[in-house]
């Protein structure tokens, strides 16, 4: 059962205080229509079963009812479910749930029903189906935010195994508002949806009115299955949460740039999931030849562009990855934008260095052995290899950045390197407040060839 209560709505529609009913379709529906129904192809005619959760009287069901879909709502207030109906001129018939406090109001045809009662309280026994879509226009955002995992959970419990689900959601500074509608950030998203989900991260725009200017409306889309690795770090770009990046090189590269050159003037170094840092232009101008791998193609447009670098951009396709490859003219700086788990020897060649900054903490723990295969594919023969890594309680915070227990380092690479730790640096009170942690400790390896 919803924490909030029934007559708080009621009040706000009795006051005439619904500031977040448009008179019109919403235009980020009309924009996505295909991310929440899908395309249709060779004459193909769409008509899906699609869930409106907290649906209010939106207009946005109307035109979904008028392009021959099935709609179904839930509005906890009575008045309002009849108040649709009847402004919009369809003929309905109204009935008791069985089980729950509420009404069903429905069309004569059948293609339209508001279920009147609490969300929470919507089950696939009650409902009778499932569904192909859902349309969230700011339902997340006004429920109160310890409803959250309940109301997902009823959301799942609706769903066909196929679905769609298109997410409108609000976002603004931490205390910058309280109360309705309450901020969502991407990582809260993800961390709700995640779990049964491959969650797309679609746009991020100024709010409309009557809301704030400076607040943020984030725009998700959703398929059935389990996120796309790169769509997680691409919404991070996009919204701003790249905290991680910095225009100046890695205090550690610098230090121990040496190690790397192993006695070499010139060397060819990697840098895995590289984004648009600073080191990649700080070895350039160095005059090494420098390969990175960043899975987000704006990110790497980005710092071509930021950088005044000429360059050519050359499809993947031969290769059979959907990506592209970013090239210096003068051909000392490649950056191939793509999936790091796509990368070929063929694609990058023998390396003699390679600075992780932060890649093989940042990815999924069970990506970890296959990534350091795909490294060990890379590696030149008398190769040298600076790794940074974070050691902290993962029964606080789970990443990223992950924890990366020193052990699992040494077992991870011990089938072909001798690793050695270099050094290790507690981090400060800020960074671990951050997290929520009481400790941090940054751990730098390095992993030489085992010639034993």
């Amino acid at each position: 059962m919803s924490t909030d209560k029934v007559h708080m709505w009621e009040s706000q529609y009795a006051s005439g205080d619904t500031s977040w009913h448009l008179d019109t379709v919403n235009d980020k529906l009309i924009k996505h229509m295909g991310e929440l129904v899908g395309n249709a192809r060779n004459g193909e005619v769409l008509h899906r079963t699609i869930l409106v959760p907290l649906c209010g009287r939106t207009k946005d069901m109307i035109h979904l009812y008028n392009q021959g879909h099935t709609v179904v709502g839930c509005e906890w207030v009575d008045s309002v479910c009849a108040q649709f109906f009847t402004e919009n001129n369809i003929p309905f018939t109204r009935s008791q749930l069985e089980g729950v406090e509420g009404s069903l109001y429905q069309s004569e045809d059948g293609r339209m029903r508001i279920f009147q009662c609490d969300f929470l309280l919507l089950s696939p026994e009650l409902v009778r189906t499932k569904f192909d879509s859902v349309l969230d226009v700011q339902s997340l955002s006004s429920i109160n935010p310890r409803d959250r995992k309940q109301y997902v959970r009823a959301v799942r419990s609706l769903l066909q195994d196929e679905f769609r689900y298109l997410l409108v959601t609000i976002e603004y500074e931490p205390f910058a508002h309280r109360g309705r509608p309450h901020s969502i950030s991407y990582n809260a998203v993800k961390e709700l949806f995640g779990s049964f989900s491959n969650l797309k991260f679609v746009a991020q725009l100024p709010a409309a009115p009557p809301l704030k200017p400076n607040w943020k409306e984030n725009v998700f889309s959703m398929i059935s299955g389990t996120e796309d690795r790169v769509q997680y770090w691409q919404a991070r770009w996009a919204t701003g949460q790249s905290q991680w990046h910095s225009q100046e090189p890695h205090k550690f590269l610098v230090k121990y740039l040496d190690d790397l050159k192993n006695g070499q003037d010139k060397i060819r170094i990697f840098l895995p999931m590289c984004g648009k840092a600073g080191d990649l232009m700080w070895l350039y101008n160095q005059g090494h030849t420098v390969v990175g791998v960043e899975g987000v193609p704006f990110v790497v447009e980005q710092f071509f562009r930021e950088n005044n670098l000429e360059h050519d951009k050359t499809s993947l396709e031969a290769d059979n990855i959907n990506g592209w490859r970013y090239r210096s003219k003068d051909g000392r700086l490649t950056i191939f934008a793509c999936d790091f788990f796509l990368v070929t020897p063929g694609m990058v060649g023998p390396v003699d260095a390679v600075y992780d900054r932060g890649a093989l903490e940042a990815i999924n723990i069970p990506d970890r052995i296959p990534y350091v295969q795909i490294m060990k594919s890379l590696l030149g023969k008398d190769f040298r290899y600076i790794l940074n890594g974070y050691e902290y309680d993962d029964n606080v915070f789970q990443g990223p950045p992950r924890h990366l227990p020193r052990d699992q380092v040494f077992n991870l690479f011990k089938d072909f390197c001798d690793v050695d730790i270099l050094e290790e640096v507690d981090e400060d009170r800020e960074r671990c407040e951050r997290f929520n942690l009481e400790w941090m400790v940054k751990v730098i390896y390095s992993i030489k060839p085992d010639y034993s």
